[in-house]
């Protein structure tokens, strides 16, 4: 390779253990590009970037910059490629500006103090993620976007022309997912490689110049927004049906949901089933759930919503409200009947602030057995929770009571089912 690409995989392979999950994977990222990579939920998206970053092993040829990855010394990758990953531990209570620094340190000779111009690039990164008056506190008391934006900064503020990010905005509001994706793709513009897995097809369109989609571990598509996602794609990929569109602002694709396509419908179309959701959580699963022929109806949701718009395309009935403002009293009694009217309350868990608080707390009103809790693996309660540990303690509340949580949409059939004996409590786990 000449150095024309920053990342350059041919036939690569890489997973956990003797199990390969992404398989003969090849393909070249250029400078000054921000490519985004989607797939269904395990499809390899992750697995392919920690392979990039050198997280895990992989075989192949896999170079950086003209160079095998595994001749890097860490201190050199450090210099050259910054990774971001959907979540981290937080086990020592360092301060904000403490884990900032540590990217620092890979440009230090051994021993040696950061200097001046470290701490200034520190306190630049923290300003650019919206975090800089956040810079003195313990890293164990920030809410899960508060914490994804510090991952952000620390990787900026390692100044690599390659910066890896897994789900950059999944934790973040809606005007937080604007700044962080402007401030990467103002960053490609200067010549940077950004490559970020994305769930949210419209998200990845609107701010990527390229995608990449795979499945089962296997490149299916590589190209424009608009070349990429087309309904043949998503149909094969997704199994899902969409209608695209030119966004009328940006004159990107833009995406939207007709129907699932049906699996096997189980016997449970006289259930009624209500889905509390939001922030585009319950979208996915509204279109599973009214594919198995059950009878679905949604909650309170905000007209700038996905899950208001999945409902509106689905025909299903929901409460509107204005976005950003606080729940009326009218719509909270509204939704209070149609809980009570519910066979069954499916909580798809999202991100819960003082405005939506109310709905969670009318869920801790009913009877847990009639509520199931759906959260997706690798989450945690707290990654959502806006309220300084309101919303979490009120959804820990419910599983201590009886709710069961599920990680999967065939956990949420086999609970809904009128045969189910109670095993699916060993998918209720640890979720502080």
């Amino acid at each position: 390779m000449t150095g024309q690409y920053s990342i350059n995989a041919e036939d690569l392979h890489a997973g956990y253990g003797t199990q390969d999950i992404v398989k003969s994977i090849s393909c070249s990222f250029a400078p000054g590009t921000f490519i985004g990579i989607i797939g269904p939920n395990g499809s390899g998206k992750t697995t392919l970037l920690k392979a990039f970053s050198r997280v895990i092993p992989a075989s192949g040829i896999l170079e950086l910059d003209g160079k095998a990855v595994s001749d890097f010394t860490p201190a050199e990758l450090g210099m050259a490629l910054g990774f971001v990953p959907q979540d981290e531990g937080r086990p020592f209570s360092y301060t904000v500006l403490q884990v900032v620094l540590m990217a620092r340190y890979a440009r230090t000779s051994r021993f040696a103090a950061l200097t001046p111009d470290d701490y200034a690039r520190c306190h630049r990164a923290l300003d650019e993620t919206g975090v800089a008056h956040l810079a003195d506190r313990s890293i164990r008391t920030l809410s899960g976007g508060e914490w994804q934006r510090v991952l952000i900064a620390r990787a900026l503020a390692q100044d690599t022309n390659v910066l890896l990010l897994d789900e950059p905005t999944s934790h973040l509001d809606l005007a937080h997912q604007s700044d962080i994706l402007t401030l990467l793709r103002d960053l490609a513009a200067s010549g940077a490689t950004i490559i970020g897995v994305f769930h949210d097809l419209n998200l990845a369109a609107l701010y990527c110049d390229r995608l990449i989609m795979i499945k089962n571990g296997q490149m299916v598509a590589d190209g424009t927004p608009d070349t990429v996602l087309t309904p043949e794609k998503i149909r094969e990929v997704y199994s899902a049906e969409v209608v695209t569109s030119c966004h009328p602002a940006t004159g990107r694709t833009f995406l939207m949901p007709v129907k699932a396509i049906n699996g096997n419908v189980l016997p449970l179309k006289s259930l009624n089933v209500q889905v509390i959701s939001g922030g585009g959580s319950g979208s996915g699963l509204l279109h599973f759930l009214t594919g198995r022929g059950l009878s679905v109806s949604a909650g309170i949701l905000a007209t700038t919503d996905t899950d208001y718009i999945t409902a509106k395309v689905l025909e299903l009935a929901c409460i509107p409200v204005l976005p950003f403002s606080r729940i009326p009293v009218y719509a909270l009694e509204k939704l209070k009947a149609m809980l009570a009217q519910a066979d069954r309350v499916v909580l798809s868990v999202h991100p819960i602030g003082a405005g939506n608080l109310p709905v969670l707390l009318a869920l801790c009103d009913m009877d847990p057995a009639r509520i199931i809790i759906h959260l997706p693996e690798g989450r945690e309660f707290a990654s959502y929770d806006f309220t300084k540990g309101t919303a979490a303690a009120a959804c820990q509340g419910l599983c201590a009571a009886g709710a069961p949580c599920t990680s999967t949409y065939d956990g949420i059939l086999r609970l809904l089912s009128p045969n189910f004996n109670g095993d699916e409590n060993h998918e209720t786990r640890n979720t502080n």
